[in-house]
């Protein structure tokens, strides 16, 4: 029991060294921090959710005394908490009247971990209401400071780059802190798995599926992208993007299945990544599979899978 506790502060610990080494600005710095939620998941899906609620307070409060209570919160906020309710939904299941074990569908805990972003945005919408420009005078102000404080630059350089990405930075932001917590977890149940210490059997990530709730939320945004104010436009386009996050790995679920029936799979994989990460408008169309596949499906037509 002591034990447990103590590896659980360890790994809490261990967490925000890595998280505050970004600040560093180096290279290794910068690759830590995106795994910072690693050692918190892992100690999670291995012992439970009391060691992972055990590990992000240990975490929250070695960075707050390393760093500040402001960093302690984003990493709250950001790392543990996530992380928390990622193991939560990961381990909760139930018993089925045959006797066997049904665990809580990933595609349903990886749409609720979008949610959770989507609400983080529209708290940050809300409390910039009253700021010079809105939310987006704000992510303005923010892109701003950071291109300047990591890039220099002339102030017109810097200032074509802010109007090309304020637009997008929210949602894309939120996207890709989704799919850090996507590799953290895949990575920590790979090696529990190898060493034969997971509390869950691994789950088959090319059959993810999409709950309902989460394509009305993605209309529900699109609409209001659409058809709104200029504030709420902007809100509901990142909005958009992040819905959208979810369909993107289902998507690359059913392209996995699809291309073990051809006869170099693996050239074939590597191809589509190379594609998704030179091009990037590839992504959309891997997402509109993924939208799309409870209509299509592609997966029980060429895989014999439940689409």
């Amino acid at each position: 029991m002591h034990k447990g506790i103590v590896f659980a502060f360890g790994c809490g610990f261990a967490s925000a060294m890595m998280s505050t080494s970004g600040q560093s600005g180096s290279g290794l710095g910068v690759l830590l921090a995106n795994f910072a939620m690693f050692p918190i998941i892992m100690i999670g899906l291995a012992r439970g959710t009391k060691s992972t609620a055990i590990a992000a307070l240990a975490g929250v409060v070695a960075v707050t005394t390393f760093s500040s209570i402001f960093a302690g919160g984003i990493y709250g906020f950001t790392i543990g908490i996530p992380s928390w309710l990622l193991v939560r939904y990961g381990l909760m299941n139930r018993a089925n009247p045959s006797g066997s074990v049904e665990w809580y569908p990933v595609g349903n805990a990886l749409a609720k971990l979008a949610g959770y972003g989507a609400i983080a945005i529209a708290i940050a919408a809300i409390a910039n209401m009253e700021s010079e420009g809105g939310f987006r005078g704000a992510v303005e102000h923010l892109l701003d400071k950071l291109f300047t404080s990591r890039l220099g630059g002339s102030d017109v350089e810097r200032s074509l780059l802010v109007d090309r990405t304020v637009e997008f930075f929210p949602g894309i932001a939120v996207a890709g802190w989704l799919l850090l917590i996507s590799i953290n977890a895949i990575l920590a149940q790979g090696i529990l798995t190898r060493r034969g210490v997971q509390v869950r059997p691994t789950p088959n990530y090319s059959r993810l599926e999409a709950p309902e709730w989460l394509y009305w939320a993605w209309v529900g945004s699109a609409i209001l992208t659409l058809f709104g104010g200029p504030h709420a436009t902007y809100i509901g386009f990142n909005l958009v993007i992040i819905f959208t996050a979810p369909f993107f790995f289902i998507g690359l679920g059913i392209i996995h299945l699809l291309v073990k029936n051809l006869s170099l799979p693996i050239l074939a994989l590597s191809a589509v990544y190379i594609f998704i990460v030179i091009l990037g408008w590839p992504m959309l169309a891997v997402a509109g599979l993924g939208f799309f596949e409870q209509w299509l499906g592609l997966r029980k037509k060429y895989c014999g899978t439940r689409s």
